[in-house]
C-alpha cells in the first residue's frame, strides 16, 4: 500500500460544521462599505433559508414514514414518522441558532462600519424610524453627513 500523500490538499469532514452549506462569500475587510451591502454582505441570514428547506424536508420525511408505515400501532407509526425526520429538525434548529448569532454579529458589523465611515451614529434614532433597505440606510447616512457639514442635500 502506498503511503500518505504530503501535498494532497482534501477537505476532511468537519464535525462542527455539517448541518450547513456556508454559501455567501463575503467581501475582504478592506472593501468599502456601500460595496459589501451590494455584495449582500448585511443582507438576511443564510442560515435562516437553510432553516426552512431542513424544516421542509423534515415535514417530507415525516410524511412519507407517516404513509409508508404498514403496522396497526399508531404510537409506532408517529415514532417512525418522528425518526424519518429527526436529522432534519435537529439541523433546522441548530441553523436557527447560527442564524441567530449571524445576524447579531451582522448588524453589530453594520453598525460599527457605519459609524466608522460617517463618524457618527444614528442607530438608535434609525431604529424607532419607518424600516428601510441597506441602501436606503446608506443613503441615509449620507444625508446626514452632507448637513452636518453644511452641504446643500
Amino acid at each position: 500500500m502506498p503511503g500518505p500523500q504530503k501535498n494532497k490538499k482534501t477537505m476532511a469532514y468537519n464535525k462542527y460544521r455539517w448541518w450547513t452549506k456556508n454559501k455567501r462569500k463575503e467581501l475582504p475587510e478592506t472593501a468599502h462599505l456601500y460595496d459589501k451591502i451590494l455584495n449582500g454582505d448585511f443582507n438576511y441570514s443564510h442560515y435562516y433559508t437553510e432553516a426552512e428547506e431542513a424544516r421542509r424536508q423534515a415535514s417530507l420525511r415525516f410524511n412519507s414514514a407517516w404513509d409508508a408505515y404498514r403496522g396497526n400501532n399508531e404510537a409506532n407509526r408517529l415514532s417512525a414518522a418522528l425518526d424519518a425526520g429527526r436529522m432534519f429538525r435537529v439541523k433546522a434548529l441548530k441553523l436557527m441558532e447560527e442564524g441567530h448569532k449571524h445576524e447579531v454579529t451582522m448588524l453589530h458589523k453594520l453598525r460599527t462600519e457605519l459609524k466608522e465611515n460617517f463618524g457618527f451614529d444614528l442607530w438608535d434614532d434609525i431604529m424607532n424610524q419607518e424600516p428601510m433597505g441597506l441602501e436606503d440606510l446608506y443613503d441615509y447616512y449620507c444625508q446626514e453627513y452632507m448637513r452636518k457639514r453644511g452641504m446643500d442635500v
